[in-house]
């Protein structure tokens, strides 16, 4: 009977763990909600998902907040600026989409720009899990991203398709993002850390490199 209530069984755990997702996810959501900061959200979600959720950390909401604050510039400059280049092709789509009727041109031209999407789209997938992990500059960071992109394309597409099945189901449904915000994250970090441990061998996991 003990057992039942012992916070380190197995079933607390989870519980612990289904509760962070939630939590996390709602607190991105929040934190997202001025649009101009979901870049901030994101890198600090990152950081507490892979710490906390997958890490074991105790403190995923301090970890949350204390990252969303210190990488806020970066964050957001990074977000103004692959979001707006992500915002191109989506609106150019979703208008060819919209007109495309009988046209098999424009319906096929309407998959041809959703598909560019995966340019921005993966590189805002490595942006910020880099800024939540490594300090680098502005310029420096945009690199780095770069050369993970090529690096590592075919994770760079899945990541990137999974961003879009997200963002998807979420605009359609709403529901969805008191949990997918988090589990993206920790389905990211399956392919990030293990670009990382390749090759930005260094700090261990709340460290910060420089670059």
């Amino acid at each position: 009977m003990n057992q039942i209530f012992n916070p380190d069984n197995f079933f607390w755990k989870c519980f612990d763990k289904m509760a962070d997702v939630l939590g996390l996810s709602l607190l991105w959501f929040v934190c997202s909600l001025p649009l101009v900061t979901v870049g901030a959200a994101s890198t600090a979600l990152y950081d507490a998902a892979v710490h906390c959720v997958r890490g074991g950390e105790r403190t995923p909401y301090s970890r949350f907040l204390r990252t969303f604050k210190a990488e806020f510039k970066p964050a957001t400059l990074c977000w103004l600026v692959w979001g707006g280049v992500l915002l191109l092709p989506f609106a150019i789509s979703n208008i060819l989409a919209n007109n495309a009727g009988d046209s098999g041109t424009l319906a096929l031209l309407s998959v041809v720009y959703y598909v560019l999407m995966v340019v921005p789209g993966g590189m805002l997938c490595w942006l910020f899990p880099l800024l939540s992990r490594f300090r680098y500059s502005l310029g420096g960071l945009n690199r780095t991203a770069v050369q993970f992109w090529f690096a590592h394309l075919p994770s760079t597409v899945a990541m990137a398709a999974l961003l879009g099945l997200c963002v998807d189901l979420c605009v359609q449904l709403l529901l969805p993002v008191c949990c997918l915000p988090c589990l993206l994250a920790l389905a990211h970090s399956f392919f990030v850390e293990r670009a990382f441990r390749k090759h930005l061998p260094g700090p261990e996991p709340g460290e910060k490199a420089e670059s």
